[in-house]
């Protein structure tokens, strides 16, 4: 029998758009097969899945929203769609508003009671309580964030970029690309609050955008959007400790290019990120004893402006999302090297985002 994988991929687009595509991968011939498309969603540019895959939850990343009443109101909108057992069809969506605009990433804690949303114009974090039928109810938690860089095209002001809860769930980190710094913020014993921890600066101008833990969970690795670096973080407890900082681009490279996402191999022999620009994966190596990353590879997204990857539970497999040609691209992952080898099979999607492998 052929195992399948479940992908979801979001996209940018307008309300009577494909938003969210759903599609399924067969390992044992390598294929990718569109099985559904949804609209009635602008923007969903990132995606969760709960683990039991019974809801999928969704930003909608624009400045303003049509509240209940009609009405223009401030800021994006945090998105809950059901998702059936049986047929794996989306049932109609429940929204909240995320107060800030342009929310850009979304994360759901390890114990699946709360749902964090980065709201990258708004200069602020969210944090929503998850009900026992998964359903997130209005927003309790927030903080908002103040600070620059030095580049002012894109740091005229805080831009939160992305939160990741660590692997116990005690810990939420945001990595803010206007601030060039990470924010920590820790749980209280009660698991009802959460409350400013800790900060830590990366070099000025970086634009630090998604964060990794290494399955470990010993360090975390950031990738910086502006500068085009991967910088490794030695974690515990909340607190981080700023290690080395490796380009994601070859030396040979001389153009313009943006990083966008980062993941690690299941086995944390590995680091990913996508260069946006020079269109590839880079694929650094981490070394067994010490935890150093050393640059391994890069290999061709096979398209523009990959926003976006994905790797497959067991990291033998990686789709990565071109934005700018509208399609996205499955690789098998070379298991001695790490690098990803193209697979032969793309799926055509408009303007993607994020993709979920599941």
């Amino acid at each position: 029998m052929t195992k399948a994988y479940e992908i979801w991929i979001g996209a940018y687009g307008a309300k009577n758009e494909v938003g969210i595509t759903r599609a399924e991968l067969l390992t044992e011939t390598a294929e990718l097969i569109k099985t559904a498309e949804y609209g009635n969603i602008e923007n969903p540019s990132f995606l969760r899945v709960n683990r039991q895959g019974s809801r999928l939850y969704a930003v909608s990343e624009t400045e303003e929203h049509a509240d209940a009443d009609g009405d223009k109101a401030e800021g994006g909108q945090l998105a809950s769609f059901p998702v059936d057992a049986d047929t794996r069809k989306l049932g109609p969506g429940q929204y909240h508003p995320t107060h800030g605009a342009h929310p850009c990433h979304l994360s759901l804690s390890p114990s699946e009671d709360w749902l964090a949303v980065a709201n990258y114009s708004g200069e602020s974090v969210m944090l929503y309580p998850v009900r026992e039928d998964e359903r997130p109810g209005p927003p309790s938690i927030r903080f908002r964030h103040t600070g620059s860089g030095p580049n002012t095209d894109r740091q005229q002001g805080p831009h939160p970029h992305s939160v990741t809860f660590s692997p116990d769930g005690q810990y939420l980190l945001v990595a803010d690309l206007g601030m060039d710094k990470l924010m920590t913020y820790a749980r209280d014993t009660e698991g009802s609050e959460w409350v400013a921890h800790d900060a830590i600066s990366l070099e000025p101008g970086a634009g630090p955008r998604h964060l990794a833990f290494h399955p470990g969970g010993r360090a975390v690795y950031a990738v910086n959007e502006l500068d085009s670096t991967v910088t490794r973080f030695s974690y515990e407890a909340g607190r981080l400790t700023r290690e080395e900082t490796l380009s994601a681009l070859p030396p040979s490279f001389a153009g313009e290019s943006w990083c966008a996402e980062i993941a690690v191999s299941p086995n944390g022999r590995f680091v990913y990120v996508s260069n946006r620009g020079h269109d590839s994966i880079g694929v650094l190596a981490v070394d067994e004893k010490s935890g150093r990353l050393s640059a391994a590879g890069h290999v061709s997204t096979r398209g523009q402006f990959p926003r976006h990857f994905a790797l497959s539970p067991d990291g033998q497999w990686l789709i990565a999302a071109n934005q700018h040609s509208d399609s996205a691209v499955l690789f098998r992952i070379e298991p001695h090297s790490g690098l990803p080898i193209y697979a032969g099979a793309e799926l055509s999607v408009s303007k993607p985002a994020c993709v979920l492998i599941r």
